[in-house]
């Protein structure tokens, strides 16, 4: 069976990608979960923990939620991977997070770490500049901390804005009716997972 790595930070424990894993794992994948201290983020440590998983001589099939997804299209970017591998981000602000921003603002920007300065507000994507193909997922059920606080608009999964998950260059994007915490959990998110890492693309089924 092939590996798919799930990246997940430890702020929010790697134990919430399990539910995902678990259904990969019964679609034909071998997973396995890999952590990081989203609040100070070692960039190069995390890096070589990926390296160590993955070969260049086989394709590599990458997952990322959240912050998860922005840590990995840098490591994409920086990496000369199989031609085939292919990424898939669920919730993961690519282009900068409009909800980091307002809680620098409001002068909070010690509870976010380091993590400012690997994506979410400095140094983002501007394009998908890389031959692997992405795929990230989008959630429109503006349920969470951003509504609450005024953060995030109704066209979010209530953390993360829709329009932060596309990049120009990237593959698909598809947007599902999830929170930023329940697309973790549903069938239909393992499904669209196995779907774009199997043929580079989302399915789009009739309703």
């Amino acid at each position: 069976m092939v590996k798919v790595l799930l990246l997940h930070g430890l702020y929010m424990k790697t134990v919430m990608m399990w539910p995902l894993a678990k259904k990969l794992q019964q679609l034909g994948w071998r997973t396995k979960c890999i952590g990081y201290n989203t609040v100070n983020i070692d960039r190069d440590e995390l890096f070589a923990r990926l390296d160590a998983e993955l070969s260049a001589d086989q394709p590599c099939y990458l997952i990322g939620h959240s912050l998860g997804g922005v840590m990995l299209s840098h490591y994409v970017h920086q990496r000369s991977l199989h031609p085939k591998s292919r990424v898939v981000t669920l919730g993961s602000p690519l282009r900068s997070s409009r909800m980091a921003k307002r809680v620098s603002e409001w002068g909070m920007t010690k509870i976010l770490g380091n993590s400012v300065e690997h994506g979410l507000i400095f140094n983002a994507l501007t394009a998908w500049q890389s031959p692997i193909q992405l795929g990230s997922l989008a959630g429109n059920r503006s349920v969470g901390i951003g509504m609450v606080t005024g953060a995030t608009s109704s066209d979010s999964d209530g953390t993360v804005e829709i329009d932060e998950t596309e990049l120009e260059g990237m593959s698909d994007h598809l947007i599902l009716h999830v929170t930023h915490t329940s697309m973790l959990l549903t069938n239909e998110v393992a499904d669209q997972c196995n779907a774009f890492l199997r043929n580079g693309k989302f399915a789009r089924w009739e309703r």
